[in-house]
């Protein structure tokens, strides 16, 4: 009987690798019932229950056979990982190094680490870890990727830097494709009915899709387009019901490589095809390193050039990208006449609630983020601002506040600062219409640095609630100063550090101004660019019509 359990360790591996978590788990089970001594069986197990998301099951499972895997780096970051899960970074962080020593070169462990230092405000090591996880041979685009989004929140990397990032993940990953690129049979008349394909993860109640519904909505109403939504994910909500409602031709292409999904694309005719990605989690540049479209443009929810020839534009505004800008691009720049982005707030959103400093003495700052983002930098500016304003509190929110160091980070930042911890408040998520809520317990909204909010800003703005933003010299470091000055708050966006701590303090005293902004913001931002998807779109398609009749006359 214990010769079966090799075969059925096989066939369980094949559902694990194809996603069929439970035939796997079935498996396996079988095989540990016929051996129960199976140490392959038993920390194959642990890895199912990581990847299920079970913290009890993975560290019950790993730790029976972990003492016998110390040359392992795969096993040994596993257990990390289970650890994080459990939420323990120091056990993690332990674990990871272990693999390290195992095998120098772990991509996985690198990231780990680079991942768990920037959780806990380490900005002068963190970008190494990313880096040497980078260089590492057995680092996938995926991962390059994440590290390229993540180096972003750090102020001691470079724009020279980044570029050259950028540069090399395209050298390594994207350019053996170019070679195949085929030329277009599209109709080059400059002036006829064009498709524009979209291709995303997000065509849901995320970041894209609330950035993107209203765009959809208003091109969708046109006779001169024709719309294709290129889908790369599973979830589905109520947007993307939407989205399906919509006249745009759906497709999905999760299951499909890349080499089959610009197949696709090229049999639908795509005259432009959108990215909506950039190098954020779920993109599909690889598609586009293929050439599927003859105009390929970048936009949405990304903050740089991808960094790929194959992509012709990148769409941003005269304040993300000003004509003397440091920051440096592959694609060509189309500059929309104000803002880049256009939100349509969720239907969902509850009415402004009145500031809550005319409830009680204190005024409330806040930051509803990650913690990751809110580097030591930013936490001593916001320290001074709380210094400056007697009483006042500073309510913290986001998936990342579950982890008990994080917490402890900035409870020690609180202490080291001399000011009562116990005017920190830290929140975990709740779902967006709770979240929205929660903004009537926030009189101030404080913008981290350089990596600044986008839907957070927004969604501040749209609850009454002004945003203090630190204008950089990125588009994601000008994100919320394209906003704010949509908006008509210049008032609130600040050039050095001196300025910002000014602009909240002198907010902070100012109750009657502070009732005013609550009433005046959410008409203000409804009856801006920002939220004018229609001129948004108009505006959009004049430049991507005159990207293809670009393309009509080479």
């Amino acid at each position: 009987m214990s010769e079966l359990a090799p075969m059925l360790i096989a066939s369980g591996l094949a559902h694990q690798r194809e996603g069929r978590l439970s035939p796997a788990e079935r498996c396996y089970l079988a095989a540990l019932r016929l051996d129960p001594a199976n140490a392959r069986a038993t920390y194959l197990m642990g890895v199912l229950a990581l990847q299920s998301g079970n913290a009890d099951g993975a560290l019950a499972y790993l730790s029976r056979v972990i003492a016998a895997l110390e040359d392992d780096a795969d096993a040994l970051y596993n257990m990390g990982m289970a650890h994080v899960l459990a939420l323990d970074l120091g056990a993690a962080e332990r674990w990871f190094r272990k693999a390290l020593s195992a095998d120098p070169d772990h991509t996985a462990s690198h990231f780990g680490l680079g991942n768990l230092d920037r959780l806990l405000g380490r900005s002068a090591s963190w970008p190494e870890h990313y880096l040497a996880g980078m260089r590492s041979a057995n680092a996938t685009p995926e991962m390059a990727s994440n590290a390229l989004v993540a180096l972003h929140s750090n102020p001691r990397v470079s724009l020279d830097e980044l570029y050259a990032l950028h540069r090399d993940w395209e050298q390594r990953f994207a350019t053996a494709s170019y070679a195949r690129w085929e030329s277009h049979a599209n109709d080059r008349s400059r002036d006829r009915r064009l498709r524009i394909g979209w291709v995303s993860s997000g065509f849901d109640a995320q970041i894209v899709g609330h950035f993107l519904r209203g765009i959809v909505r208003s091109l969708e109403a046109r006779n001169d387009v024709e719309l294709y939504l290129y889908a790369n994910s599973a979830t589905s909500d109520w947007l993307t019901e939407e989205f399906k409602r919509s006249r745009a031709q759906w497709r999905d292409i999760v299951a499909l490589d890349d080499s089959e999904a610009a197949r696709l694309i090229r049999a639908d005719r795509v005259d432009i095809l959108i990215d909506l990605n950039g190098h954020a989690p779920g993109h599909r540049l690889l598609v586009f390193a293929r050439r599927p479209a003859p105009v390929q443009v970048s936009w949405l929810d990304y903050f740089d050039t991808t960094g790929l020839e194959a992509i012709d534009y990148l769409v941003t505004d005269p304040v993300s990208s000003p004509l003397n800008g440091a920051q440096r691009f592959v694609e060509r720049l189309i500059r929309m006449p104000s803002v880049r982005l256009c939100f349509t707030a969720p239907p969902f959103a509850p009415p402004v609630a009145p500031p809550p400093c005319t409830r009680s003495a204190r005024v409330a700052f806040g930051s509803f983020t990650r913690a990751d983002k809110i580097g030591s930098d930013v936490l001593a500016i916001w320290l001074r601002i709380l210094a400056a304003v007697p009483g006042s509190a500073l309510i913290l929110k986001g998936e990342t506040f579950k982890f008990p160091e994080v917490r402890a980070r900035f409870e020690h930042g609180f202490s080291r600062a001399e000011i009562d911890p116990a005017r920190l408040e830290l929140r975990t998520p709740s779902s967006h219409e709770g979240l929205l809520a929660e903004y009537a317990d926030v009189d101030i909204a404080l913008d981290p640095f350089p990596y600044n909010g986008g839907a957070t800003t927004c969604d501040a703005l749209w609850m009454g609630v002004p945003v203090v933003a630190r204008l950089g010299s990125s588009m994601i470091s000008r994100q919320s100063a394209m906003m704010l000055s949509a908006v008509g708050m210049n008032e609130l966006i600040a050039r050095d550090d001196d300025e910002y701590v000014d602009i909240a303090t002198r907010i902070a005293a100012d109750r009657p101004r502070l009732e005013s902004l609550r009433r005046e913001l959410r008409p203000a931002m409804a009856a801006s660019p920002l939220c004018d998807a229609e001129a948004f779109a108009d505006a959009l398609l004049q430049r991507l019509r005159q990207s293809w009749r670009n393309w009509c006359t080479t």
